[in-house]
């Protein structure tokens, strides 16, 4: 090839490059080139394909069918470093293969928006069809090009194929019609208008749009004021970590934590006097109605849930005081904890994904709802809200647990039905603010405002107007309100929110209880003689577990880990009295395990010795070794697939006793030495290593440190069997049914701490195998990613038909809090839960 010469300035030899997004190598048999693989340009984009044979007369130099099969998308990224300045032909090529899919999709090339609000399939003319978007690009600076790819307003962006060539002789580079939104001249009046008076703002802005814990290095910390006329400014010169900036009661200073050097600070909102307050992570700041005092609230430890909630005197930090550490909190990327107008209750997580309200003077808690970004009304009118899993929404209730209803926050105007980030309650009652879009660099700052009922958001306000991600806004109005009515506005009546089980009130002490795991709705907690909590137990899905409709853990191909300390703290107790009890309530199970299966493990962190409730196809057993005395195992007889048992096993006196739905099954005496027993772990579904795992669902776990009694295990079995009949069975339907559209999975990576998600899967009905369906085209909820892994069964083929076992997704309220990958939105058909998944 003969030299190319790309300008006065370079004066080098280029070689043309020619891209096969999301593919390996691909050579044109009639030409030579080499669609070569991308691996070595991209940055970020995941890979798909369309399985699809695209038409192609209408592009010149259209590459191989192979390569536009083969697509990177979701907020893709490349980067060709090496380029020397010059003037460059760049070539995208694209093909639409899906049927059902709204695509506006912008890719910007260094900075400039050159491809704007782009629907392949109809600049292409119809589905499948390939398209080439032509420009010159003029790269200078001596950083070579980057090529950005976001979804703009559709459900996804993609590219097939990417050329970069010599650009002819002369060429000018392309200049786009620049059609993005800026912000109005009169935007400081508009907003005094929208708010009633005097607004301040800030944020947190970063171009990783996947960083929204703003736990990188690379932030800035901004502002905005509607009186002094400097629009937004830049708070504190420098890149950083500010992570949840909240501005003071009198609107003057900005307390952020900076998660590099895990302390928390505060400035003043004019950038001056920046100090520390103490280590940890900063909350919420509050001021005492009663003594004009002003606290910062502190989770203390480093990403530890467990450490205590402490608050610090703004003005003198020396004086401090703990406030909360009967539970763990929030979860380890951040605590929620955030105080209503009197200082009563606090939002939290206890801890995350379990959400809901503490109240601070009897130290009880209350969960509500299973999600995030918990708020509680900044006045003291103690109305809260938590952010489902979704992310479109919130579970709204106006006293803790009451009057449950949905509130769609997925309504920012032009991000319809799109995921957003961060709402979080202003010092006004009526607003919120929140960033949306979820997952781009198009992530703004916007102020939502509240109807007079508290069911919908009337109307947004939107701050931020750049292409770079603003995260983690806060709102401060000198004229803030309290709740009161606001005439003229219509009123809706809101959606119900999932039916869900509110904690109950504490009750008296359960003498001999040391561990207690009723499900992951419920407290957990165990209690002193007073009904005051003296330990909240917590335990996490391992592997292949999810949640079941009464949230308990439905054990498959995984387990339910307890905290690190239960057996010790169990250890303790026994040793001390020489007595235990453990019990558990089965079901779902199936009916004769063809291997040895481990239902609950008490014992060496080897697996070798130990307390082992067990099934197998000789039905449910206990299996006890704990010292260097014989084994002894008791068999507690069949179980039947579909059935409930509650399960117990008890020692006392040197006799151990097994029961299965308050029925003494067997007994016999054993000469181990319990007072020296010291257990090292505690585990349900499997042994230590992930060695015999049991298939079923499990709730009510419970460990005594004493033996319990024949009558009250007949009082426990009775109290579990009323509460049994008390559940309704959903109604089931099976299907076979095209996949129309699936959603990937979001990579595990960026959804963390989430461990699970479910996909939003459409489907076409072609047969009702049993029950009864009317709907021609349905959501199916699906699982995707479990204990942090995508599943094998998420990689689904569109066009193809599957079997689907369907429950209306409405009748499983634990779902409401768990994280969906979708690529669909604003979905008009009927949603399920594909219970097989």
């Amino acid at each position: 090839m003969a030299p190319v010469f790309l300008g006065a300035a370079t004066m080098k030899e280029f070689k043309p490059l020619h891209i096969n997004c999301g593919g390996g190598n691909i050579t044109d048999k009639k030409n030579g080139i080499v669609w070569i693989s991308d691996k070595g340009y991209i940055v970020k984009g995941k890979k798909y394909r369309f399985n699809t044979e695209p038409e192609t007369k209408n592009v010149p130099g259209a590459p191989p069918a192979d390569v536009y099969e083969s697509v990177r998308r979701a907020n893709v990224t490349y980067r060709f470093r090496k380029l020397d300045d010059g003037m460059y032909k760049l070539r995208m090529h694209f093909m639409d293969g899906k049927k059902v899919a709204k695509r506006s999709m912008d890719f910007y090339v260094d900075g400039a928006h050159l491809v704007q609000n782009l629907s392949v399939r109809e600049a292409a003319g119809g589905v499948n069809r390939a398209y080439v978007f032509e420009a010159i690009v003029e790269v200078k600076g001596g950083k070579g090009m980057e090529i950005r790819g976001t979804r703009g307003h559709g459900d996804d962006v993609f590219i097939s194929a990417l050329e970069i060539l010599p650009a002819p002789v002369g060429s000018v580079a392309t200049r786009p019609a620049d059609t993005s939104p800026h912000s109005p001249a009169d935007m400081a009046q508009q907003l005094r208008e929208f708010a009633g008076g005097h607004v301040r703002l800030v944020w947190s802005r970063t171009e990783v749009e996947e960083d929204f814990y703003v736990a990188l290095n690379d932030s800035q910390l901004m502002g905005y004021d509607t009186e002094d006329g400097k629009g937004e400014r830049i708070i504190l010169q420098g890149s950083g970590s500010y992570a949840m900036p909240t501005l003071t009661p009198d609107g003057k200073g900005v307390v952020f934590t900076d998660q590099r050097q895990h302390k928390c600070f505060v400035i003043g909102f004019d950038g001056t006097g920046l100090r520390e307050i103490a280590p940890g992570y900063a909350s919420d700041v509050w001021q005492d109605p009663a003594t004009g005092r002003t606290w910062v609230y502190v989770r203390t430890g480093w990403r530890d849930p467990k450490s205590p909630m402490v608050r610090y005197d703004l003005k003198d930090p020396s004086q401090h005081e703990e406030v909360w550490s009967k539970s763990a909190t929030g979860q380890p990327q951040i605590s929620y904890f955030q105080l209503s107008g009197d200082g009563r209750l606090a939002a939290d997580g206890f801890p995350w994904p379990q959400c809901g309200v503490a109240d601070l003077k009897s130290g009880d808690f209350n969960i509500t709802a299973k999600g995030c970004w918990p708020g509680v009304a900044p006045d003291d009118s103690h109305r809260s809200f938590v952010f489902t899993g979704q992310h479109t929404s919130i579970q709204f209730f106006d006293e803790p647990g009451s009057n449950a209803r949905l509130v769609n926050l997925a309504t920012v105007p032009g991000w319809i039905g799109r995921k957003l980030y961060h709402p979080r309650w202003t010092n006004d009652v009526h607003y919120i603010t929140a960033t949306a879009p979820q997952w781009m660099p198009e992530t703004e700052l916007y102020l939502g405002r509240f109807d007079s009922n508290f069911t919908r958001i009337d109307n947004w306000f939107r701050i931020t107007y750049n292409n770079t991600s603003d995260f983690f806004g806060d709102a401060w109005f000198e004229n803030a309100s309290m709740h009161k009515p606001q005439p003229g506005i219509p009123q809706v009546t809101p959606p119900p929110a999932p039916v869900v089980t509110v904690a109950a009130p504490a009750q008296a002490q359960v003498p001999g209880l040391v561990f207690l795991w009723e499900n992951e709705r419920a407290k957990n907690a165990i209690l002193d003689d007073q009904g005051n909590i003296i330990r909240r137990w917590t335990a996490k899905y391992e592997g292949g577990t999810r949640p079941n409709r009464w949230f308990g853990a439905d054990l498959r191909n995984g387990s339910l880990v307890p905290d690190e300390d239960a057996a010790s703290v169990i250890a303790q107790g026994i040793q001390k009295s020489g007595q235990f009890t453990l019990s558990v309530d089965v079901s779902h199970f199936l009916s004769a395990p063809k291997e040895h299966s481990i239902i609950a493990f008490l014992g060496s962190a080897d697996g070798k010795s130990g307390l082992m409730l067990e099934h197998d196809e000789q039905g449910f057993g206990v299996r006890m070794s704990i010292d260097s005395s014989a084994p002894t195992r008791l068999s507690l007889g069949q179980g039947r697939e579909g059935e409930h048992h509650q399960l117990v096993v008890a020692y006392s006196d040197g006799k151990l006793v097994g029961y299965d739905n308050g029925v003494e099954k067997a007994s016999t005496k054993v000469a181990a030495n319990v007072s020296r027993w010291n257990p090292g772990v505690l585990l349900f579904g499997r042994a230590p290593g992930g060695a015999s795992p049991w298939t079923g669902s499990l709730e009510n776990a419970r460990v005594y440190d004493r033996g319990l009694t024949l009558a009250e295990v007949q009082t426990k079995y009775g109290q579990a069997a009323n509460l049994w009949k008390s559940r309704q069975q959903a109604q089931r339907v099976v299907v076979e049914a095209e996949l129309l559209q699936a959603s990937e999975p979001d990579d595990p990576v960026t959804i963390a701490p989430y461990m699970r998600s479910l996909g939003e899967n459409v489907y076409r009905v072609t047969k009702v195998v049993s029950g009864e369906l009317e709907a021609k085209e349905i959501v199916a909820l699906q699982w995707v990613i479990l204990g942090g892994k995508v599943l094998p069964s998420a990689e689904r083929e569109e066009g193809k038909t599957y079997t689907l076992v369907l429950e209306p997704a409405d009748v499983h309220p634990q779902l409401a809090g768990e994280h969906r990958s979708s690529d669909i939105f604003e979905p008009e058909m009927p949603v399920f839960y594909d219970v097989g998944s």
